[in-house]
């Protein structure tokens, strides 16, 4: 079960740093500092809702389908046409 937030080189694609969820303010100031370092890099910290199923032993298939399912919502919110009420510009009259 992976918990952990992780900084990866975007690079070498190497952990360069990680720690339990818990110690997110941890990573976050890790990131600050190779980022003063000039690295590139990702931050990459479980969902909600993953840290939920994966509590529920969900497989890394099911969560690999569950981090897809909410990638293709948040990239319908963002397309203009989509006439979501919540994202889309309020028009006046």
């Amino acid at each position: 079960m992976s918990s952990t937030v992780k900084i990866i080189d975007k690079e070498t694609g190497n952990i360069l740093f990680e720690c339990p969820i818990e110690q997110i303010e941890k990573a976050y100031e890790k990131a600050e500092e190779f980022e003063g370092f000039g690295l590139d890099i990702i931050l990459k910290a479980p969902s909600l809702p993953e840290t939920l199923i994966r509590s529920l032993g969900a497989s890394e298939e099911n969560v690999a389908s569950l981090n897809s399912m909410l990638d293709e919502e948040i990239a319908s919110h963002i397309e203009e046409d989509t006439g979501c009420s919540i994202c889309a510009p309020t028009k006046l009259n």
